[in-house]
């Protein structure tokens, strides 16, 4: 008997993750590829679909060309009803993209487009760090910063879909533009980008014999002691604690999951956050509830696993 299968992209500003999932929830297919260049829409979608019928062929798998359903997660604003994506700063997309439509139309079953982080506090709840939890905050922190809410039991969207985007409340600084259009975001200050940023503007360019700056390099250098890379570090992890106090004071949730290639495997600058989050928040938001904060435990497939749970019905 054919099995039903689902194929479940991440669509990154520089990688796209695709795994064909069964309904047992077994992985038949996983490959990550770079972002194709230029990220146009139909580039993206052309790729998409070259790579499924490659995976196709190279796996045999019988209904891999044609699913049970298509999840996509992507970093944008989502509108999850009519499968637009608003705006893809990553990506370069500023304007509306009927990415559900342009995919439907060219596999013919149905078609999911969540935004990624609403996808990863799925992941999450479903199958990582927040099970059994049913007020939970995810935060991404990576190139940028992304949120999303599962409040009551339920994924939490608001009216459109843009429920979330903490990376762009403010202000966090002075004179720093974001790619959402506004200035003094969060992301624009505290993201893995916006720590770099820091170091190009404070570092002594002629101490760094050519150094490529970078989120890591920032890292290393914090770890192997330079005062003005820890300082730039305690800068980031101040920020970010602060815009995560605000949310644990707004909803008052049980768990706060961190994730993303910036927090990853750095558990000195995850204390640091978890820190701020509880010296800034009410107290009975953090007394009274036991909240957890904890780091994801399905990084970097957190996204993967809530569409994968949301295509097949398995949350809601």
């Amino acid at each position: 008997m054919i099995k039903d299968l689902y194929w479940t992209i991440d669509i990154g500003g520089t990688k796209i993750l695709m795994l064909l999932i069964d309904e047992k929830g077994d992985v038949l297919f996983k490959k990550k590829y770079d972002t194709p260049r230029p990220s146009e829409p139909e580039t993206i979608v052309n790729f998409i679909f070259q790579k499924i019928n490659e995976a196709s062929r190279e796996q045999n798998s019988i209904g891999a060309e044609k699913p049970s359903g298509l999840g996509i997660c992507i970093a944008g604003f989502v509108d999850h009803d009519a499968g637009l994506v608003y705006q893809s700063p990553n990506l370069d997309w500023h304007e509306p993209v009927p990415l559900k439509k342009y995919l439907a139309d060219r596999l013919n079953c149905p078609v999911l487009i969540e935004n990624d982080t609403n996808s990863a506090v799925v992941g999450e709840v479903y199958h990582g760090a927040a099970r059994g939890h049913k007020n939970v905050i995810y935060i991404t922190l990576s190139t940028g910063i992304g949120g999303g809410f599962f409040l009551d039991g339920r994924l939490f969207r608001g009216t459109n879909g843009f429920a979330g985007e903490i990376g762009h409340t403010k202000p966090f600084g002075r004179g720093r533009a974001c790619k959402c259009g506004g200035n003094d975001c969060l992301e624009t200050w505290a993201s893995g980008s916006a720590i770099a940023c820091s170091a190009e503007t404070l570092w002594d360019q002629g101490m760094l014999e050519k150094e490529q700056i970078s989120t890591s390099w920032v890292f290393e250098q914090a770890d192997s002691g330079n005062v003005l890379a820890r300082s730039i570090i305690d800068h980031a992890a101040f920020n970010i604690g602060l815009g995560l106090s605000n949310l644990v004071t707004l909803i008052n949730p049980s768990c706060l999951v961190i994730g993303g290639g910036v927090a990853a495997n750095r558990p000195e600058f995850l204390e640091k956050i978890v820190f701020n989050i509880r010296q800034h928040a009410i107290r009975p938001s953090v007394d009274i509830t036991p909240l957890e904060i904890v780091a994801a435990e399905l990084e970097p497939e957190s996204g993967i696993w809530g569409i994968y749970s949301l295509i097949t019905g398995k949350a809601v």
